[in-house]
């Protein structure tokens, strides 16, 4: 029987008010692959995501479906599979019509960023906990939207992500409190992501941008079947 977990984040500025939300219900199968199941929803920009994400075991990509739209319009939508030597995806968007990808890759990738928090937060599974405080370049990985929101593609783009893992920290959300360990992840944009989470099922605790005043905060969660 699958085990199944399922939790709410709240978007929110620290001169008050929330922007928006993400739901996310997690299906974990006998042979430890899994699958997040996601609404994401940004209220300034009427930005809403889905995002049905399959990992293995190991938290490798295995294959994904997107869609988004804002303003009421619809952006993109499109599925992608991942394999040990190479990407695919099928995509349609507003702005790039139909596109077929097939691109090589080195080994199944490590994570396929698709912008919700409850994946971004996946990114801490590869990042070597016994190098604490040093830069750890994430590579192997693929992108689904080089804008900051994901609001374009959405499209396969090679990327990399530079973690640094910080140390354990006791962290109290709305959801409770909970022994997370905090990664950074250093955006190359003049942004750090500060990422809390729990290992094991790498739960998506609080993230923070300091140089954007925002946090994103786990505020309900439960485990519906944890056997």
């Amino acid at each position: 029987m699958t085990r199944l977990y399922r939790g709410t984040i709240s978007y929110d500025r620290e001169d008050g008010g929330a922007f928006g939300r993400e739901f996310f219900t997690v299906s974990v199968e006998p042979d430890g692959s899994r699958t997040l199941r996601c609404l994401c929803e940004m209220d300034d920009i009427a930005l809403v995501r889905d995002v049905t994400y399959t990992v293995d075991k190991d938290f490798r990509a295995i294959d994904c479906f997107v869609r988004v739209s804002s303003e009421n319009q619809f952006i993109g939508a499109g599925w992608f599979r991942f394999t040990n030597s190479f990407a695919e995806g099928q995509s349609y968007s507003a702005v790039n019509g139909h596109v077929s990808q097939k691109l090589l890759a080195n080994g199944r990738p490590r994570l396929f960023g698709t912008h919700p928090l409850s994946v971004d937060i996946w990114k801490c599974i590869h990042i070597d906990r016994s190098r604490p405080g040093e830069v750890q370049a994430l590579t192997d990985c693929f992108n689904c939207s080089s804008a900051p929101n994901g609001a374009s593609g959405p499209l396969l783009t090679p990327k990399s992500y530079d973690m640094v893992y910080q140390g354990a920290e006791t962290v109290t959300v709305p959801a409770g409190e909970f022994a997370c360990e905090r990664y950074d992840w250093q955006t190359g944009t003049g942004r750090t992501l500060n990422l809390y989470t729990v290992p094991g099922d790498w739960l998506p605790v609080r993230t923070v941008v300091p140089e954007m005043g925002r946090y994103y905060d786990l505020v309900e969660f439960e485990y519906v079947r944890d056997r």
